[in-house]
């Protein structure tokens, strides 16, 4: 809330194959790192034994309806939800048209 800016949540794990290559791949694209820019980032890590993981879980399957990961989420300072991206993508140009919806909140 204090720098005004959406958040980028990923719900992500340890031991997600697609997480870690979206991270690898798509994030670092100079596109995407760019409008990444945009938010204030965050890693939910759901796959761990851990509480925190354990929380993390039921956040994404209460507040989305959801346990499948990745997922990405885009909400604003309001706690209000922008957006949401299901899975992986190879389209830099799809997940790039889903972080630009969250570009103009801030």
């Amino acid at each position: 809330r204090r720098t005004g800016k959406p958040l980028f949540v990923s719900f992500t794990g340890y031991a997600c194959t697609n997480c870690h290559w979206m991270k690898v791949n798509m994030f670092t694209r100079p596109e995407i790192a760019a409008q990444l820019q945009n938010f204030v980032l965050v890693e939910l890590y759901t796959d761990g034994a851990d509480p925190a993981s354990q929380a993390n879980q039921e956040i994404l399957e209460k507040r989305f309806g959801i346990i499948a990961i990745p997922y990405y989420a885009l909400v604003r300072p309001d706690d209000t939800v922008i957006a949401t991206f299901p899975g992986l993508t190879r389209k830099a140009a799809e997940f790039e048209a889903f972080l630009q919806q969250g570009s103009s909140q801030s």
